[in-house]
């Protein structure tokens, strides 16, 4: 398959798997032995959608699909808002200075995370992907927060 195919068919799915970082968990796994537990699930899910921007190897995936990730971190169900920012945590470790091209757009959601007063472990991982940015990028960010 060709380069040009395999981004179209990218592009295409990414909305409909990034879609799944909203869908509940059944309320009760014990009636559904055949599913897997939720842990095991949102690993899948998060890997799956990291792998994905590893595997484009071209901003022409990353910034559709980092602004989808994005827009998860806004979502109201604490669940989208940690997998969002796991993903996005595992986009920075493993696009490394390459994830700086989505800098611009990624900074106001950091800021918005960072502000998140309920919940710690946002903030905690927010705190996280701005260090390993700073470092990067070799300059503080907190100016644009």
């Amino acid at each position: 398959m060709s380069l040009e195919k395999w981004h179209l068919r990218a592009l295409f799915l990414l909305k409909p798997i990034v879609s799944q970082l909203t869908v509940e968990p059944p309320a009760s796994l014990e009636e559904h032995p055949e599913i897997p537990p939720v842990q095991e699930v949102d690993d899948f899910l998060v890997s799956c959608i990291d792998q994905m921007a590893v595997t484009a190897g071209t901003n022409l995936l990353w910034k559709p699909l980092n602004h989808e990730v994005l827009m998860q971190t806004r979502s109201e169900k604490l669940r989208t808002r940690i997998l969002g920012i796991r993903i996005l945590k595992l986009f920075v470790e493993k696009l490394k200075e390459e994830y700086l091209v989505l800098l611009a757009e990624t900074i106001p959601f950091l800021g918005e995370l960072l502000e998140d007063k309920v919940e710690l472990p946002i903030k905690s991982l927010a705190q996280e992907i701005l260090k390993q940015m700073e470092t990067m990028s070799g300059e503080s960010l907190a100016q644009y927060l």
